[in-house]
């Protein structure tokens, strides 16, 4: 049964009509959610309770992960549907995660680490430990994130970098837009309406299977809470897209899912909430904020994923050097500057440079696919493909 493609006339007003124009604020929101990350570990690592948290059950950094989810999500769909094949998109999203994480996790492990660990330098360096770090983390195997001696007596004992868990789980989750793209997935809102549903009802009182897993007295039912919630912020991420014909953005329905989140606050229903209220509120800001916010990341350029792979181990190591007495905003002060340094550095020294490669993608693309150009032989005509983020 086919699907008829709406008139530019009938798209006037939806979300499909915003995606037409290419400015949006995408940049500035993912600077907002890397930040909100940064702030709240300001508590974490200071030995206080997350006032946001306190006050909704859910911290800024997680309201700052979700973010990131549900961006994703929409621009990862966006992605495929703009060039469908599986080599560009794996290189793309590959591109954009690795590089930047492979020189962090490197700085970390072989600079960082010897300087602040408890063990002499012959015993750090003879130990496999922080190699087999580096490479753990660089292939996104990264949820065992210990180094021999580092950060053992801070207040948040032994954690490096514990940012770093949603990065193989949204690679996961790019994986999926894949199977999704390949089997016309992407294309049937009802069925990412499906997939949204079940992440909901999984982390609902209905189910709750975090509870279930916890009821030990251990962390990993906490874990998996926050996994499903990510994962159901990412396919609404997809369902926006998906159905950007029939989605509008106005401010009723904002305020509409905003009071069901407040609604929901220090209630077992505050995930659920929070993963219908934030994957819209970001779509709708990143089409509604004035052209003013979009300058703030226009000259720097995309610093989010620097501060966010960076701010951890650096307020673990202004944590180690300072002592038990920092407050959150001494903690703040003092890690924003080097955290901004070292994401602009990266930004322009790593992450740009490595995206740039993408061009590349296409002519190898053809190779692999044995569409060279040979002596005396015209090469096969073949469409040119949409250009995609």
């Amino acid at each position: 049964m086919g699907t008829t493609t709406p008139s530019p006339s009938d798209r006037t007003g939806t979300l499909a009509a915003r995606t037409e124009d290419r400015r949006n604020a995408f940049d500035v929101l993912r600077l907002v959610a890397a930040t909100l990350v940064l702030v709240s570990h300001c508590y974490v690592f200071t030995g206080r309770a997350d006032p946001v948290g306190q006050r909704t059950g859910a911290t800024m950094g997680a309201i700052g992960v979700v973010m990131f989810f549900a961006m994703s999500g929409f621009l990862i769909a966006k992605s495929w549907t703009d060039q469908p094949r599986t080599l560009p998109f794996a290189a793309k999203r590959a591109l954009r995660l690795v590089p930047g994480l492979a020189v962090a996790v490197t700085l970390t492990a072989l600079v960082m680490g010897p300087l602040v660990t408890t063990l002499s330098p012959g015993a750090y360096f003879t130990s496999l430990d922080p190699y087999v770090y580096v490479v753990r983390n660089a292939f996104l195997v990264t949820f065992s994130g210990r180094l021999p001696g580092v950060f053992a007596d801070n207040v948040y004992p032994n954690a490096v970098n514990g940012s770093l868990w949603t990065l193989p789980v949204e690679a996961c989750a790019y994986a999926g837009v894949a199977v999704l793209g390949l089997t016309t997935g992407l294309r049937r809102p009802a069925l990412l309406l499906g997939l949204l549903l079940v992440a909901l009802v999984l982390v609902s009182p209905a189910v709750d299977v975090g509870s279930h897993l916890s009821q030990g007295g251990g962390v990993a039912g906490a874990d998996l809470d926050i996994v499903i919630t990510v994962l159901g912020a990412f396919c609404a991420g997809m369902l926006l897209w998906s159905a950007r014909d029939s989605v509008v953005l106005r401010w009723p329905i904002l305020l509409g899912l905003l009071a069901l989140w407040v609604a929901s606050w220090r209630s077992s229903w505050q995930s659920v909430a929070l993963d219908l209220f934030v994957p819209y509120a970001v779509i709708f800001a990143a089409f509604r904020l004035p052209e003013a916010a979009r300058a703030l990341t226009r000259r720097v350029g995309d610093l989010s994923y620097g501060i966010y792979i960076y701010a951890f181990p650096i307020q673990q190591l202004i944590a180690h050097l300072w002592g038990p007495g920092l407050t959150p905003g001494g903690m703040f002060l003092l890690a924003a500057p080097p955290v901004a340094l070292l994401a602009f550095c990266s930004w322009r020294l790593v992450e740009a440079p490595a995206l740039a490669l993408k061009r590349r993608v296409a002519p190898f693309e053809r190779y692999v696919a044995g569409d060279v150009p040979q002596p005396g032989v015209e090469p096969r005509s073949r469409e040119r493909p949409l250009s995609s983020r």
